[in-house]
């Protein structure tokens, strides 16, 4: 299993918006440029992060995106949003099956085959499961993790935060 692209991209658009004051929508343009994600392509991750309600959006002047309030967001959370739910060991074909074919209650005994090769599913369910946004911000920032920026003026707040990055 690896990482999509577009997956890598959603965490972190989840930990910019989890940075966001919570009062100010973070515009797309800006989403866009300091990830260097072109805005048509950003707009279908967002689109995703929107419909599974990670995320908060407002269209209009002073509109953008938000992370929702009071929402404990999971990597699985984002896996899914992007991918759809982890499949990442899912048998395509019955080959083992017609290995076995003709032989007595093989279906019962491919059934259990089948139940076992799921577990590396649900493994990978329960991992992703585990790790949250805020956490990565907790891990990246360490006691910082409770400042809030507008990314849509980053320049100007990272002067104003500057003096907790330091050291």
């Amino acid at each position: 299993m690896h990482l999509t692209k577009s997956t890598e991209q959603a965490i972190c658009i989840m930990v910019m918006l989890y940075l966001q004051d919570r009062h100010i929508y973070l515009n797309s343009k800006e989403i866009s440029k300091r990830l260097n994600i072109s805005p048509t392509y950003l707009k279908k991750i967002m689109r995703k992060l929107v419909v599974h309600n990670l995320v908060k959006a407002n269209t209009g002047v002073g509109g953008g995106y938000k992370y929702r309030s009071n929402k404990t967001v999971t990597l699985y959370d984002v896996y899914v949003a992007l991918n759809g739910e982890v499949e990442v060991f899912v048998l395509k074909t019955d080959y083992v099956s017609k290995i076995f074919e003709g032989a007595l209650a093989v279906d019962k005994r491919y059934s259990e085959y089948l139940r076992k090769v799921n577990t590396i599913n649900h493994s990978i369910k329960e991992a992703l499961e585990q790790i949250t946004i805020e956490e990565i911000v907790e891990d990246i920032l360490d006691e910082n993790s409770r400042i809030r920026l507008d990314w849509n003026n980053w320049e100007e707040e990272f002067k104003r935060v500057n003096v907790f990055f330091k050291g």
